[in-house]
């Protein structure tokens, strides 16, 4: 179970580079899937022994933590957009009042 959540988390992992905002989404829509899946899998196997609740839980943790950080990155993105916007219309109202 270990190499299994290694090989999961490798894949939704933030590499801290710029993602842009599709593959954020992507990554987002993979972690709230693959924790639906693991969730039905605690809830639903009783046969589970008490390490393999624990590396299932200790996934969830870990996709938690990932989620938030793309939700950190979609706000950047987000503010850097509104920076950028008003830098611009910052711009043009100035030109306008040159004009006049």
């Amino acid at each position: 179970m270990p190499n299994i959540n290694k090989v999961l988390f490798d894949s939704i992992y933030i590499n801290g580079i710029y993602i842009n905002e599709s593959e954020v989404n992507y990554k987002e829509n993979m972690i709230d899937r693959l924790a639906e899946i693991l969730n039905k899998i605690l809830v639903q196997n009783a046969e589970l022994s008490d390490d393999a609740k624990l590396n299932i839980i200790n996934l969830l943790d870990k996709l938690n933590t990932q989620k938030e950080n793309l939700e950190m990155i979609k706000l950047k993105s987000s503010i850097a957009d509104i920076q950028q916007a008003s830098e611009r219309l910052s711009k043009k109202s100035q030109s306008a009042f040159e004009l006049k």
